[in-house]
């Protein structure tokens, strides 16, 4: 079902409305037109209370030969801020879930016009509705040559998007997250009918897509706690998406704006294989950096589980131990922690632990670590287990103490070179 919405003026003036398309009707309001150029199910009018008594009619009687049901709903005829509320919840109103539905805002007074730009937009959120067309009528730009005057009607639906982008860019700014504005990137890629016969837009979809997708790939590895494959995935969006700049200025104006913030956002966890290789000290400050990256966005629990992680390779570092991916080196040094607290909560001193044949006493800043690593972990488990136990932290409380044992990570002293080697 296809719904045109649409608002009556108090001054019909026979037009010739232009379609986008070319084709053309002849009436007196733009809505009469559209509601002839396209196939519709039904027309929904809002009326002012003057718009009803001067213009109603009319419309009524020049939509008498459509099948289209018409219907009229009644509006305030000032704009108040309770009275342009009326009209919003009017408009939403109107509309059903998931239906199909065409903006006219040619006839808007005031700000009305701007206002069901706006509901347009809303309601492709709220009610899931497919929005067909946002069209103005464009009568101050008419060809007064002929009679009757020739009057373009402009498609505004691509403008309309630009609501979903100031979401999907919200969405980044607030979470870090890059899924929507890579989803609304690779949207903007030419289609394929224009692609096939031009080489040019052929390359310039392909850098497109590869910008989107390496977009994605850094969202999901963040979002599941993945750093190294974060930090390569970082350092291939530093290069590809400012090299598919020139092409997002022409696909998807909306972006061009964010290449800069988007590469700003990621260029401190970015490190390839070669880096990491290279320098594993690098490693730890990118983790570290990515753990601040998830508290500044409210990721809480991605921090907290990277940091009990970090803490891990923290004392590894130390221990001139570089392979941080080494599953059986981890459990040998996280056994040698937990035996270090355990002994500690018994009042034993730190001395050599023989069992596991680590030393942890040569490492400074070991107490601080260790107890940062105790409290850690009673976080975690307290979230990972849902706060089941007999005395969970409530909400506030566990935020307040990862955002404590976040700030302590910050400042533990990392190996220095001569330790390093």
């Amino acid at each position: 079902m296809m719904k045109l919405l649409t608002f009556l003026g108090t001054r019909p003036i026979e037009t010739t409305y232009v379609m986008p398309e070319g084709e053309a009707h002849t009436a007196p309001f733009c809505g009469v037109a559209l509601a002839h150029a396209l196939p519709l199910d039904e027309v929904v009018v809002f009326v002012t209370e003057q718009a009803r008594e001067v213009s109603l009619p009319t419309f009524e009687e020049r939509l008498s030969d459509i099948s289209a049901l018409v219907r009229a709903v009644d509006i305030p005829g000032d704009a108040t801020e309770a009275e342009l509320w009326q009209i919003f919840r009017a408009v939403v109103g109107a509309v059903e879930n998931e239906e199909r539905v065409v903006f006219d805002i040619t006839h808007g007074f005031r700000s009305v016009s701007f206002l069901s730009f706006l509901a347009a937009a809303y309601l492709r959120v709220v009610k899931d509705i497919r929005l067909e067309g946002v069209y103005y009528g464009n009568f101050e730009a008419r060809d007064r040559s002929v009679t009757p005057n020739r009057a373009p009607v402009i498609d505004l639906t691509s403008l309309a998007g630009l609501l979903d982008w100031m979401m999907a860019a919200n969405r980044f700014e607030r979470f870090g997250d890059a899924r929507d504005l890579a989803a609304l990137l690779r949207a903007a890629v030419p289609p394929w009918d224009l692609q096939k016969d031009s080489p040019d837009l052929k390359e310039q979809a392909t850098r497109i897509r590869r910008a989107a997708g390496t977009m994605e790939r850094v969202s999901r590895s963040l979002r599941l706690i993945r750093p190294q494959e974060t930090m390569q995935a970082s350092a291939d969006l530093v290069r590809i998406l400012p090299a598919a700049a020139s092409d997002i200025r022409q696909a998807a104006p909306p972006f061009e704006l964010l290449v800069t913030p988007v590469v700003d956002a990621y260029r401190p966890l970015a490190l390839d294989v070669q880096g990491r290789e290279a320098q594993p000290l690098d490693v730890l400050m990118r983790e570290r950096e990515m753990i601040g990256w998830y508290v500044d966005r409210n990721q809480y629990v991605q921090a907290l589980a990277l940091a009990r992680e970090w803490l891990v390779s923290w004392v590894m570092a130390w221990l001139g131990m570089w392979h941080f991916n080494d599953k059986d080196a981890r459990e040998r040094v996280e056994r040698a922690i937990t035996g270090a607290i355990r002994r500690r909560r018994r009042g034993k001193t730190m001395t050599e632990e023989r069992e596991h044949e680590i030393d942890l006493g040569r490492i400074p800043h070991l107490e601080d670590a260790l107890t940062l690593f105790d409290q850690i972990g009673q976080v975690r488990n307290d979230l990972l287990h849902a706060g089941k136990r007999r005395s969970p932290l409530d909400a506030e409380k566990a935020e307040r103490r990862i955002l404590q044992r976040c700030e302590e990570i910050q400042r533990l002293p990392l190996p220095n070179d001569e330790v390093k080697r």
